[in-house]
């Protein structure tokens, strides 16, 4: 048994498919089946199954993914370590994130991280939360980033920042109830209106509002609809939906052309409010104030550059926050 093996076992059960874990470590599905075929003898015991659908570990394999990993992260650190005596940190750093950290949180990281470590490169996958929490508890990535608490005793988090969800129109339309705001909940750059929900006929007349929605799974969506839920009493309050789209510049784009209205974090529409290319609006009878985090797997050893990187943003915000 040796790290390259241990490492193709990991990826074939993190992959749950022998093509796919082929794939992402470029090696033929041959060799990858010829090493965990060399795994299974030298261990006595089968460490896969097949399912109907894919692949799964039978409980030997459980217990050699666990150690494996320790394994693996143990073998990172002794690298990690000499490379930071001598100043010379480098490697590929793996990310998930959902939309709004992944556009306009995650850049400023990087960039901040490469000063220190110019020898990094870094590859970010873009996913809603729902799917960022997946992959982190399938070990298909050591860190994420989400628009929502983690609901997993799998799972840890650290809070970043807040976000403010607003609501947002193209900038010819006029709502009802729409009055300017003195709210001083967002720091502006550019002023925002303000909806009251509560007066009649308002609170009906919004529902009937055309709106384009993003995706299930997407923390902005959940985060929205339960704020209406529990405004109108109505655990089954239905919107007027026009459009489901996953892509965010997507959504601003068609509320510009005036498809419809959309609830999105305040920092994915600051330069088309300070362009005029968009109306926005506060909903303060809503909860619409959120926290972004980062997740990673409870009780689980962080390879060496995912823990430098981890360390980074607590201190990066920390210094932020102080500003």
């Amino acid at each position: 048994m040796d790290f390259h093996q241990l490492r193709v076992f990991v990826e074939v059960a993190r992959q749950k498919s022998f093509s796919r874990a082929a794939e992402k470590i470029f090696l033929t599905q041959p060799t990858v089946s010829a090493h965990i075929k060399s795994l299974e003898k030298e261990i006595g015991t089968p460490l896969l199954v097949r399912g109907q659908r894919e692949l799964q570990l039978t409980d030997a394999g459980k217990v050699l993914f666990q150690y494996a990993q320790q394994l693996l992260n143990l073998e990172k650190k002794a690298v990690f370590a000499i490379q930071q005596e001598y100043h010379i940190i480098k490697g590929n750093l793996e990310i998930v994130a959902s939309s709004v950290p992944s556009s306009y949180i995650l850049p400023g990281l990087m960039k901040d991280f490469l000063k220190k470590y110019p020898l990094v490169t870094f590859s970010a996958k873009h996913w809603d939360t729902e799917q960022v929490f997946e992959n982190i508890l399938n070990f298909n990535y050591e860190l994420g980033f989400a628009g929502e608490p983690v609901r997993s005793n799998e799972l840890n988090q650290i809070q970043l920042l807040k976000d403010n969800l607003i609501l947002v129109a193209a900038a010819n339309v006029s709502l009802p109830g729409e009055k300017r705001t003195e709210n001083k909940i967002i720091d502006l750059s550019s002023p925002l209106l303000e909806i009251d929900l509560k007066a009649y006929p308002v609170q009906e007349m919004f529902l009937k509002e055309p709106f384009v929605m993003r995706e299930t799974g997407s923390a902005t969506r959940m985060i929205f609809e339960n704020a209406l839920k529990k405004f109108y009493g109505k655990t089954d309050m239905k919107l007027n939906v026009v459009a489901y789209l996953e892509n965010q510049e997507t959504i601003k784009e068609a509320v510009k052309a005036g498809l419809g209205l959309t609830v999105i974090s305040h920092r994915a529409v600051e330069t088309e409010l300070s362009l005029g290319l968009m109306k926005g609006y506060l909903l303060p009878d809503l909860q619409l104030e959120r926290y972004l985090y980062l997740v990673y797997r409870s009780n689980s050893v962080l390879s060496p550059l995912s823990q430098a990187f981890l360390d980074h943003c607590i201190y990066f915000f920390k210094i932020a926050e102080e500003n």
